[in-house]
């Protein structure tokens, strides 16, 4: 249970006649909480921008490119690479920029909407890399599937409409587990943002702990 959480407890076992933080004083814990809150999707885009590229000096993970080389997939493997590394740099940057903008400045109303913009940008996000999955799976799959091997493979009578929507839902599952990561990861933050959002429209119609 964090600082202001605390004090939301304690207050209401106090008595009326004891003296109420002030406006000022409960936008200012508000604003310190958000703020870490921030820092810490910052942090998190960060390293889920670079422990990927660790995973890939592992020699099982090498033969990537070989895979794509195989499947005439060159072209499609830098164009997705680039909207991917793009995308997520844009992105990591915004998140940067959130934290900087929500740390510079405890003016309810602006943090309020930085709030807001902060929310927005890591659901966006997530769709983004979400995103990802069905289109790089989609792509390699058609590709794979058309191969000498892989129909020599295939069983007497076997339907690619199967094989099809086994892939399909094999796909919403990598999608759905991702999507359930990136909620217990993020959405967390977001959950103490918003939180935090509420308790900023309170604070300001009310302007005391008791009532937030």
């Amino acid at each position: 249970m964090d600082q202001l959480d605390l004090l939301k407890k304690d207050w209401k076992k106090q008595d009326g006649s004891l003296p109420k933080l002030s406006f000022e004083e409960l936008t200012s814990l508000i604003h310190k909480k958000s703020s870490s809150v921030v820092k810490w999707i910052f942090i998190i885009s960060v390293l889920e921008f670079v422990l990927p590229h660790l995973i890939l000096l592992f020699p099982s993970f090498r033969n990537v490119d070989a895979q794509m080389e195989s499947l005439h997939l060159q072209n499609f493997n830098i164009i997705i690479s680039v909207v991917f590394y793009v995308g997520a740099l844009i992105f990591v940057y915004l998140f940067y920029k959130n934290y900087r903008s929500i740390s510079a400045n405890s003016n309810p109303k602006i943090l309020m909407q930085n709030i807001i913009k902060t929310r927005k940008t890591v659901k966006y996000y997530i769709w983004f890399a979400l995103s990802m999955i069905p289109i790089v799976g989609g792509v390699f799959s058609y590709h794979a599937f058309n191969t000498p091997e892989f129909i020599a493979k295939l069983p007497d009578g076997a339907s690619m409409a199967v094989v099809w929507a086994v892939t399909i839902v094999v796909l919403l599952i990598l999608v759905g587990i991702f999507w359930l990561i990136y909620q217990l990861i993020y959405g967390r933050l977001l959950n103490k943002l918003k939180a935090n959002y509420n308790d900023l429209i309170s604070n300001g119609n009310r302007g005391n702990l008791e009532d937030i």
